[in-house]
């Protein structure tokens, strides 16, 4: 697949469609990597922002340091730490949830303070790992670069996709119920609580793949902008989440394409072309009248 597309984007850049670095076969790898974690997060917003877990995102974003020095301690490359990223944004989502249960605080000042600490505790373990300080590798968190992802990256990337895509599936039914309407929730006793450590968990599996296209910093976009962007051009739930899922892959595909025709990184432009599209989806909404 790789090699079709590769070969598809070499006739594209012949015939001047796509700029020339497209001959190159990691640009083929970058597109699949950007359509598969645009897709992924354009289907996860709507029920993120339903249930008000995009700052929550971010917070995982910035585990993910401790990820790394979590899995260069137990022998993983330090190129990619899958075990320990997996592992430690997992156990910090549920942390989250369950500390935000049972301690009484508010969601934002939970995650506030866990965000002020991680991203701390993250490079202080990763300096002690390696003994060193690793910039580009800190680079590599923050910032990512679909550019850089390999075929074993993809393979990540495809079976958390499927993983997201099933869990969603069966979730949004409790999950938006207790978002909208908690008391009828229980009154249909709906597992919610139980279904909200499986989605938690499943998008910290998905930040954690997009920390190789978008890095830590700009993960919380793609969480936010796809599922805002459709709000402003429809009220249906179904229309919304198809509407994010197709922006999320539109955006990325095009993030990259501008990438390559500039000096941009591929993240930030990626994040640049869905916050354009939240602009003009603001723009059309404004002229149609609004909304209230």
């Amino acid at each position: 697949m790789i090699e079709a597309l590769s070969t598809l984007c070499g006739q594209l850049v012949q015939a001047g469609v796509l700029p020339p670095a497209f001959v190159h076969l990691f640009m083929a790898r970058a597109l699949i990597a950007a359509v598969v974690v645009g897709g992924v997060f354009g289907l996860l917003s709507p029920l993120v922002q339903a249930r008000r877990l995009a700052f929550f995102s971010a917070a995982l974003g910035q585990s993910a340091m401790v990820g790394v020095a979590v899995g260069v301690f137990l022998g993983e490359p330090i190129e990619a730490p899958w075990a320990g990223l997996f592992g430690v944004t997992t156990l910090s989502a549920l942390w989250l949830v369950f500390a935000r249960r049972r301690l009484g605080l508010s969601a934002d000042t939970l995650v506030g303070v866990f965000l002020a600490i991680s991203l701390a505790v993250g490079l202080t373990a990763l300096v002690l790992v390696t003994r060193r300080f690793n910039i580009h590798q800190v680079e590599a968190v923050l910032f990512g670069s679909p550019l850089t992802v390999s075929d074993a990256d993809l393979g990540v990337l495809m079976l958390v996709s499927v993983v997201v895509v099933a869990v969603v599936a069966a979730s949004t039914r409790p999950l938006l119920l207790d978002a909208l309407d908690p008391g009828l929730a229980a009154a249909a006793r709906l597992r919610t609580g139980w279904w909200e450590y499986v989605f938690v968990a499943v998008l910290a599996c998905a930040v954690v793949v997009a920390l190789r296209v978008v890095g830590a910093l700009l993960v919380e976009a793609l969480v936010v902008i796809p599922a805002a962007t459709a709000r402003l051009l429809s009220s249906s739930w179904r229309r919304v989440t198809a509407l994010s899922a197709v922006l999320g892959v539109v955006g990325g595909v095009a993030g990259v394409v501008v990438s390559a025709a500039s000096l941009v990184p591929a993240g930030a432009a990626i994040v640049l072309c869905l916050g354009a599209a939240f602009v003009v989806a603001g723009l059309w909404s404004v002229l149609r009248g609004g909304r209230r």
